[in-house]
């Protein structure tokens, strides 16, 4: 064991030769791959894109986005009262 350790301290001595390529790619590799570490060790791993600032376009979370019944029967009320505010502000 001691004799493959000397002669592996005796190969690094050696100066090697690299292309421009091989070292772009050296460092490519390395930046991605503190990336990938950087996603995988950090501590938040819940990731939401968006602003949650409550415009859902008319789109409900509900079912195929269609108006539920209760749903319908409160806007009926709410129409009806608007009405009668509009008939007293008439009279």
């Amino acid at each position: 064991m001691k004799e493959k350790w000397e002669n592996f301290k005796e190969s690094l001595s050696d100066i090697q030769m690299m292309s421009k390529r091989e070292f772009l790619l050296t460092i490519a590799v390395c930046i991605l791959g503190g990336i990938v570490f950087g996603m995988l060790a950090s501590p938040r791993k819940n990731m939401v894109v968006g602003s949650n600032n409550g415009n859902n376009s008319g789109n409900s979370n509900k079912g195929n986005g269609c108006i539920s019944s209760d749903d319908s029967q409160k806007l009926e009320d709410e129409i009806a009262d608007w009405e009668k505010v509009g008939q007293s502000e008439k009279a």
